[in-house]
């Protein structure tokens, strides 16, 4: 009878290689999960879309396969899956409580693998009640690496391993961690290197300056693997941003965006279905190339979406394409300058971006009145929300999203708040108390991890500092500081042309 009971156990092992009969093109997995077979090709787009992090498509495909076969213990695992971004700083623990009183709805240890049974214990640690959100990501990690020193030839436990060593890192990046994380998925690519997750995980470990050259094959690799998945086509373009690649910027992004629109359109979905994200990649890239009415052209396009949908994500990324236009191309009294964003009830970091640009366009118009006004309202929020963060750090069965502040984003606050005060003591010619503010928010800045892409502090400190300096006619000094931030951001259009200005000057 054991015998009988193990044989139709294998019997209903599906292995999940590339589906041929799909048009998708979205990478190769190879895993072996329990269930109706015809499931299968729905668990595998799902498990494809999850490591390209599809997270909406991936759901619908995992629900499809539960359509098929209700008691599929994987389709169940795999949607659970969905409501964890890690990478995103959002996780909507509800919903995925919601997906494994499902799961546990049917005696599903019966119906599955050792593996499987596995990996359903690992989601069960990521939403595990009544503990702290960075606890269960770290105990998440540490139950991983236990499953692949079990299965050490299994690449999804591999991948998901990787993965969840970046997500480890609550804020910021951890060179040490985010390169064991690289190994992994290298050791993935060797035997399979069409893995979408190994790929999408070695660029995220490696998006930096320092270590961008270590996945430039992996970019060119990944949009080639999973062209039919957006993200994807945006990938490679943390390298390239990284590397000062403008022309690959460019043409990455544009392919998203349009993967986006198109993915839009055949859903039938609104303008937060568009890829906003990439929209911001686009306009950067084309500032950097001094292609500046293209970059305007987007502002506008934003501006439009803004207006037909006022999302929240639609109200963030119009802040992020306004401040860098005007950051880039210094129009502090053109019409986008003149674009107002309701940032009620967006993130501090972003609120304090608005504030920002407003402060740089009081401080061009020599406006010091309307300038100690939005210092003062940048003031109050930070101390807000200070107090907030140190109220409410601690994340007990609770969802995570953006909205919700973070010390990096108060740090962030800081560094932008430090900045107009130094540009307040310029309007009142007093050089020592303007350097002070400019150099301590050069320490902040320092004190936060390298953001990739388009810069989170839109205008560097250091390279405002230079700028200051060059007017001050220290030339010499304000050539070094465009020299240090060029580090940080290679080939960046403004700190080269501030050097030349520079060694012109002197």
């Amino acid at each position: 009878m054991k015998n009988i009971f193990f044989i139709s156990i294998i019997l209903c092992l599906v292995s999940c290689k590339k589906n041929p009969e799909s048009n998708d093109q979205l990478g190769e997995v190879r895993i072996e999960v329990t269930g109706d077979s015809k499931a299968k090709s729905h668990f595998e787009k799902g498990l494809l879309l999850l490591h390209s992090f599809e997270y909406e498509d991936a759901r619908e495909a995992f629900r499809e396969a539960q359509d098929i076969d209700p008691e599929m213990p994987m389709a169940y695992w795999g949607e659970a899956m969905t409501y964890n971004h890690s990478l995103w700083s959002e996780q909507d623990f509800d919903e995925a409580i919601a997906v494994l009183e499902r799961l546990n709805a049917f005696d599903f240890e019966d119906n599955c693998s050792e593996l499987e049974k596995d990996l359903i214990s690992s989601v069960m640690i990521l939403y595990k009640p009544k503990t702290d959100k960075v606890d269960r990501d770290v105990a998440y990690s540490e139950y991983l690496e236990n499953l692949v020193e079990k299965y050490p030839n299994n690449h999804e436990v591999a991948a998901f391993y990787a993965l969840s060593l970046l997500g480890s890192v609550p804020e910021g990046r951890d060179d040490e961690i985010y390169g064991k994380g690289a190994v992994i998925a290298q050791g993935i690519l060797k035997e399979n290197p069409n893995h979408p997750g190994a790929l999408h995980y070695i660029i995220h470990s490696h998006d930096d300056p320092g270590h961008a050259t270590m996945a430039l094959d992996a970019a060119h690799a990944y949009a080639k693997v999973a062209p039919d998945a957006s993200h994807a086509l945006h990938m490679p373009s943390h390298i390239f941003v990284a590397m000062g690649m403008w022309d690959n910027v460019i043409a990455s992004n544009i392919d998203s965006y349009q993967a986006s629109v198109d993915r839009m359109v055949r859903k039938n979905l609104d303008n937060d279905a568009r890829g906003y994200h990439a929209f911001h990649w686009l306009e950067y890239g084309y500032l950097q190339k001094n292609q500046v009415e293209q970059a305007k052209k987007l502002v506008r396009e934003m501006k439009n979406f803004t207006e037909e949908k006022p999302s929240i994500r639609a109200r963030v990324h119009m802040v992020f394409l306004k401040g860098t236009y005007l950051v880039e191309t210094n129009e502090w009294n053109s019409e986008i300058a003149q674009i107002p964003v309701d940032i009620s009830d967006l993130n501090i970091s972003i609120r304090s971006q608005y504030h920002f640009l407003e402060g740089m366009k009081a401080y061009i118009n020599t406006k010091s009145k309307q300038l100690d006004s939005i210092i003062g309202t940048m003031e109050n929020d930070l101390n807000r929300e200070s107090f907030i963060v140190a109220q409410g750090s601690a994340k007990l069965c609770s969802g995570v999203s953006r909205e919700e502040a973070n010390q990096t984003d108060l740090i962030e606050s800081k560094i932008r708040l430090n900045q107009l005060k130094g540009l307040r003591a310029d309007l009142d010619s007093d050089p020592v108390a303007a350097e002070e503010h400019f150099l301590k928010s050069i320490e902040l800045e320092k004190s936060i991890s390298y953001s990739y892409g388009p810069p989170h502090i839109q205008k560097p400190t250091r390279e405002l500092y230079a700028d200051w300096l060059m007017g001050q006619n220290r030339f010499k000094e304000a050539e070094a500081e465009y020299k240090q931030a060029l580090i940080s951001a290679p080939k960046k259009r403004s700190l080269l042309n501030g050097i030349l200005k520079a060694e012109q000057s002197l």
